[in-house]
């Protein structure tokens, strides 16, 4: 989508002439696009919502935890896409096979990128990305599931950065086997590329909002009990190649436990939910501020959630320490959130009010920065993704409102208005961004102050099968940006539109 027009045919990339076997990506990429159009021309004819289904599971980032037994009684297909979503290959129906997929079309226009600094584009970008899936089932011990990725970019100033293109890849192959522990648990054990992502996805997430997803080479063992899930995991993580296949990033890994427990009780209509875990990451190559050097570091960590309504609150916690260019190192991280929803008013605005820090290095030790991981680092820290978890203190109050919900077309209408204030926790460090990268070493100023981030989006859920969503931000740089490099403000629009079967 670009000045507001649906692309139906995608572009041939310039890579596509002379990377062997890459033409194949253009009717990848083509043929999913077009039904991108096709449903958009669906909402346009539908007379409502979709029917309701058995037990239709939500759409999310993790497609492989979609569960879609329930079609196995043919009452329950009443969707469209029912016919794929549930392939018999057996007569008792329990092994099937499930494919799914998703297009998405996004364009984005940035006024002084990063303050002004390196190549500026006066027109935007488009980014495309289709995913497609299959889920295999052999009987109830056994799945395979595969996903193949195409991700490109169109127009951008500079060319794509490295989240923007993968033209053909495989995104997650991996074997899950399922061994029945008694009748309400079971231990899963699974190998393979595969997307991970746990809790709000603050330290371990897909990214999902880059055009190119994270995802890693590992083995997970996940145990399940009543109201408990435990996961035991080793993984590297892939160093995507746009037009080669993807390998792991060299000397890297993490490892570790990570367990959930929602209580269930008197305390159950709260929604409780306590995450407490312990994480390594093994890096060859980590930079703080001017330092590049080696990483190991251990994670100690804890969340708490909870929905008592209106009220809802989330609290995070985490503690680090390891060793960086051979040097121990101390660091620590802690997210805040609150909101209060008032169901019965115009609009039902839910008023939120968080902050997080997370600890700085020093110029005698670097490696004090809070390592955040492997995030969703999207809208952590603003929808610009210019800041991220690392030296950082911000405070952010925000409200969105209910626009429409349950009409024709309209599944639900949000809006989402939001304010961040940021300072650097250490006058010694770097500002870091949404990937952890350096946005500027601290150079010796001693200021404080990043700046603020005004956010508005608004977020459509036209049918179970289309969404979409539009916004704009601007960033008001603070006295440590004046002080080293180029301060323009920065404005950020864009709109997207996707299509998930």
């Amino acid at each position: 989508m670009k000045g507001g027009t649906i692309q139906v045919e995608a572009p041939v990339s310039r890579h596509d002439q002379t990377i062997g076997g890459v033409q194949n990506s253009v009717l990848f990429r083509t043929a999913a696009a077009s039904v991108l159009g096709l449903a958009v021309l669906s909402v346009a004819k539908a007379e409502g919502n979709d029917p309701p289904a058995g037990s239709p599971p939500v759409f999310t980032a993790l497609r492989y935890d979609e569960d879609y037994s329930y079609l196995k009684d043919p009452a329950d297909r009443t969707d469209a896409f029912d016919p794929i979503k549930y392939i018999p290959l057996t007569e008792s129906g329990e092994s099937y096979l499930s494919l799914g997929g998703q297009v998405r079309d996004r364009y984005e226009y940035f006024q002084n990128y990063n303050f002004g600094s390196g190549p500026q584009d006066p027109n935007g970008y488009n980014l495309v990305r289709v995913l497609l899936n299959a889920d295999l089932h052999l009987g109830p011990q056994m799945r395979v599931f595969v996903q193949g990725i195409s991700a490109t970019e169109q127009g951008r100033v500079g060319g794509p950065r490295s989240s923007d293109e993968n033209e053909f890849g495989l995104q997650q192959a991996f074997v899950d086997f399922m061994l029945p522990l008694g009748a309400d648990a079971g231990l899963t054990l699974r190998g393979g590329r595969q997307v991970i992502a746990f809790g709000d996805q603050r330290l371990i997430g897909v990214s999902d909002w880059t055009n190119v997803r994270r995802t890693f080479d590992g083995a997970r063992a996940t145990l399940t009990s009543p109201g408990n899930t435990l996961d035991v995991f080793y993984a590297r993580p892939v160093n995507v190649k746009p037009y080669e296949f993807d390998d792991d990033v060299p000397g890297t890994y993490i490892a570790g436990v990570y367990d959930t427990w929602k209580p269930h009780g008197v305390w159950e209509a709260a929604q409780p939910a306590v995450e407490a875990y312990a994480l390594y990451v093994q890096r060859e190559n980590m930079t703080y501020n001017t330092t590049a050097a080696t990483e190991q570091r251990f994670t100690l960590g804890t969340r708490l959630t909870a929905n008592p309504r209106p009220f809802d609150f989330d609290v995070e916690g985490d503690y680090q320490f390891g060793r960086f260019n051979d040097q121990a190192t101390h660091s620590f991280s802690v997210a805040v959130i609150g909101g209060y929803t008032f169901e019965n008013a115009l609009l039902m605005p839910r008023v939120f009010l968080g902050s997080d820090i997370a600890s700085g290095g020093q110029n005698n030790n670097p490696g004090n920065t809070f390592d955040q991981l492997f995030p969703s680092g999207h809208d952590q820290f603003g929808i610009i993704d210019e800041i991220g978890r690392q030296d950082i203190i911000d405070v952010h109050p925000g409200v969105t409102f209910t626009l429409l919900q349950n009409k024709r077309g309209a599944q639900k209408v949000t809006l989402l208005t939001q304010y961040r204030q940021f300072w650097r926790e250490s006058a010694q460090d770097a500002v870091y961004n949404s990937s952890g990268s350096v946005v500027r070493a601290a150079n010796g100023s001693t200021a404080r102050g990043i700046g603020g981030e005004l956010d508005f989006q608004l977020n459509w859920q036209f049918t179970r099968h289309l969404s979409g969503y539009a916004g704009y931000c601007h960033f008001f740089p603070g006295a440590f940006i004046a002080a080293t490099g180029p301060d323009k403000p920065i404005d950020f629009a864009y709109w997207a539109l996707t299509f998930t079967f």
